[in-house]
């Protein structure tokens, strides 16, 4: 969740993922992005295809919910020949889905979303077909709109607060590189690509080495000791923290966790949660 105030870049920042994730393999005609490997959580086209499959490499699919897009749009249904028509969970399966705005949402279908996200399945309420969703949601948030229950805000992961820049030189340079970027987007992209590419690569590295990094137990106790301080002693909000601060190790090249990995993580995963 990025909160913050209207115009400081939130949403624009949520799109910058689609140039920094790696590439990840899929089925080739595959309306749900199933990946060659993971027959377990294959939707039932692939089931029946079997050995009869092709794959392909792509970015990792990154989607964009319309703020007022209908719950058919958004969950899929059948059209008038009665054929599945995939909606925004099916096609964002093992990608991201950008929610701007969320707090001018429908409580009942962002409730909905975050249910399906967290299980990785979506099945209608008719049961009539179900499939794969197994989605990150990155969701913007001006609190001017409104705030969202105690209750739905808990349930993302992490919280990060975005404020606008007031260094006069830094919004003079921010202004610079827009204007630069209008005049010559190709040339822009071009000129900044090394830059890019080795954030990404960072990135690529990062998620390879999260699965072999280890938190010690002095860190875990460490974890323990600050979620009951704070009256937060639940399973839920553990794991949250501790999957954050494997993150923290993995992205500075390590695969040991410290204690200052769980302080530089610990406001983005618990600020939101605790009532000023």
């Amino acid at each position: 969740m990025l909160i913050g105030e209207a115009g400081i870049g939130k949403a624009t920042a949520a799109r910058g993922l689609r140039d920094l994730l790696p590439e990840a393999e899929a089925i080739t005609g595959c309306f749900y992005n199933c990946h060659p490997k993971d027959r377990d959580n294959w939707c039932d086209g692939c089931k029946t295809a079997n050995d009869d499959l092709n794959s392909y490499t792509a970015r990792v699919p990154i989607l964009e919910l319309p703020i007022g897009a209908s719950e058919k749009r958004i969950f899929g249904g059948f059209d008038h020949n009665s054929k599945l028509k995939p909606g925004f969970v099916g096609r964002v399966n093992n990608g991201y889905l950008i929610l701007p705005r969320v707090n001018l949402l429908d409580p009942e279908t962002l409730n909905r979303l975050l249910d399906i996200s967290e299980t990785g399945i979506h099945k209608s309420p008719l049961g009539d077909f179900i499939h794969p969703a197994e989605f990150k949601i990155v969701a913007t948030m001006n609190p001017e709109d409104g705030e969202l229950d105690d209750e739905v805000l808990e349930r993302f992961s992490m919280a990060v607060r975005v404020n606008a820049i007031k260094d006069i030189e830094e919004r003079i340079e921010i202004v610079r590189r827009v204007e630069e970027y209008r005049a010559d987007p190709e040339g822009f992209v071009y000129q900044n690509r090394r830059e890019m590419e080795a954030f990404s690569a960072r990135i690529t590295r990062a998620r390879d080495m999260v699965n072999r990094a280890d938190v010690p137990k002095k860190v875990e106790t460490a974890i323990q000791k600050t979620i009951k301080n704070i009256g937060l002693d639940n399973n839920w909000v553990v794991d949250a923290l501790t999957q954050a601060a494997l993150a923290n190790a993995a992205f500075d090249d390590r695969v040991w966790v410290t204690v200052d990995d769980v302080a530089e993580v610990a406001d983005m995963v618990l600020g939101h949660r605790i009532n000023e």
